[in-house]
C-alpha cells in the first residue's frame, strides 16, 4: 500500500531559528533553490553547498566526468565532498537536508564532525537512484516524491521514509501581471516546460502544425522530431516561468514516464502560477488536487488531443479551473508547507519566524485573477 502524504501541523510553539545546511545545486528555480528561500523566509540560517556532484545536471562535461572519473580515480568523489564535510563541521547546523543521496562514507564523515540531523529529500524519479546512494546509508529520515516505494524502504530496509511530494514558491510561482512585451514575448496556445525527452516529443508532435512553445534551455542532440522547430532553446525560471505559463492558453504537462505514482514540480508551479494546465493522470494526483475541476488530465494521446481542442475554443472554462487550481497550490502545496510537514517528523515542529529571504523578494500571496491577463 502506498504512504499517505504527511501533512504540516497547526504552529502553535515559538521555534527558535535552526541552522540548516542545504545540499543541492542553487540555480535558478531549481529544487535546493527553491528549498533555500523557503527556509529563509521561514525564519532559518541556511548555509547553501553546491558539490561537485551536485553539478552534473547543469553541465554535460560535469556530468560525464563524474560518471567516468570515480571508476578510474576512487579518491575524487571522497575528495569532492570535503567542502561538505568542512562546511558541517565548522558550522554545527541542527539539520543537513540533502538533495541527492550521498555515498555512505560521506555520510559518516558527516555523523564524525556533527551531531546534525541527516536528512535526503529525493524528489527524482526512482530510475535517478544514483549508485542506490539514497538506501546505502545512515539518514535520520528520507523523504521522497513516489508513494509507492515508501513501504519498501521502511519494511524491507527498516529505513525512517516518508512521501513528501515537491511543491511551488510563492516567491516566484504566482499569477502575476503581464505587459504588452511579456505577451509578445510569452504568448502562445500551448506552451511545454522542460527537456525535451523522447516521451514528451512524441506526445506533442500532434501538436506541431499549434501555436506550440517549448520551452528548454539545451535540446538533446539525439533527440530527431519535428517538435525540435518548436523548441525555445531557453530556461525559464522563477518570474520568466511565470510569465510562460500565463501567457500561454494551455501548458501541457507531459510527465516523466519514469514517475510511477508520484507528480512533477510542474504540476505545482504552473498552478501556483495561475495556469491552466492538461496532465498524464497519476495515481499520487487526485491526493493533491480534484481531477477535471483544478488540474484536467489525460490517459491517451487522442484524450490529451480531444481535450487541447475542447478548451482552446472554451476559455471561461480554463479560467475557472485554472483559479481553483490556485487557490489549493497556495494553499495546500506550497515548500514552507512541506518543509513544515518534515519538521514535525523529525522532531522540530513548531511556529517559525516569517524573515525577508536574502534575495531581497517579497513574499506574498495575491488572488489569481486569471482571466485578467
Amino acid at each position: 500500500m502506498a504512504a499517505g502524504l504527511i501533512h504540516a501541523p497547526h504552529r502553535t510553539k515559538l521555534m527558535t531559528k535552526l541552522k540548516i545546511v542545504v545540499v543541492g545545486a542553487q540555480f535558478p528555480d531549481s529544487f535546493a533553490r527553491n528549498v533555500s528561500v523557503s527556509l529563509e523566509h521561514m525564519g532559518h540560517l541556511v548555509t547553501n553547498v553546491s558539490t561537485s556532484r551536485a553539478y552534473h545536471n547543469q553541465n554535460r562535461v560535469f556530468q560525464a566526468f563524474w560518471i567516468y572519473a570515480p571508476r578510474a580515480f576512487p579518491l575524487l568523489e571522497r575528495v569532492a565532498y570535503d567542502k561538505l564535510v568542512k562546511t558541517v563541521a565548522a558550522n554545527q547546523p541542527d539539520l543537513v537536508l540533502l538533495t541527492q543521496g550521498l555515498p555512505p562514507q560521506v555520510l559518516k564523515r558527516l555523523s564524525e564532525v556533527s551531531a546534525s540531523k541527516l536528512v535526503c529529500w529525493f524528489t527524482d524519479p526512482v530510475a535517478n537512484f544514483y549508485r542506490g546512494y539514497l538506501i546505502a546509508g545512515s539518514y535520520d529520515a528520507i523523504f521522497v516524491k513516489e508513494s509507492h516505494i515508501v513501504p519498501l524502504l521502511r519494511d524491507k530496509l527498516g529505513l525512517n521514509a516518508h512521501y513528501l511530494p515537491e511543491a511551488c514558491n510563492p516567491l516566484w510561482h504566482t499569477a502575476i501581471t503581464l505587459s504588452e512585451s511579456d505577451r509578445r514575448e510569452f504568448g502562445c496556445d500551448l506552451a511545454a516546460i522542460g527537456s525535451l525527452h523522447y516521451y514528451r516529443a512524441r506526445m506533442l508532435e500532434q501538436f506541431v502544425s499549434y501555436d506550440l512553445k517549448i520551452w528548454g534551455n539545451a535540446c538533446p542532440s539525439w533527440v530527431e522530431s519535428p517538435t525540435r522547430a518548436k523548441y525555445q532553446h531557453r530556461l525559464v525560471a522563477e518570474q520568466s516561468k511565470a510569465k510562460a505559463v500565463r501567457a500561454a492558453q494551455i501548458v501541457v504537462n507531459t510527465m516523466n514516464y519514469a514517475e510511477i505514482e508520484g507528480v512533477n514540480c510542474t504540476l505545482f508551479e504552473t498552478a501556483g502560477c495561475g495556469g491552466f494546465q492538461i496532465t498524464d493522470l497519476k495515481p499520487t494526483l487526485p491526493s493533491l488536487f480534484e481531477p477535471e475541476r483544478e488540474i484536467v488530465t489525460f490517459q491517451s494521446r487522442a484524450e490529451l488531443k480531444e481535450k487541447v481542442d475542447f478548451y482552446l475554443a472554451h476559455p471561461q472554462e480554463r479560467f475557472a479551473i485554472a483559479e481553483r487550481a490556485y487557490k489549493r497550490a497556495h494553499k495546500d502545496h506550497t515548500y514552507e508547507q512541506r518543509l513544515r510537514a518534515m519538521f514535525s517528523v523529525l522532531g522540530l515542529a513548531g511556529k517559525d519566524t516569517p524573515a525577508q529571504n536574502s534575495n531581497g523578494v517579497e513574499y506574498r500571496n495575491q488572488p489569481c485573477l486569471v482571466g485578467r491577463r
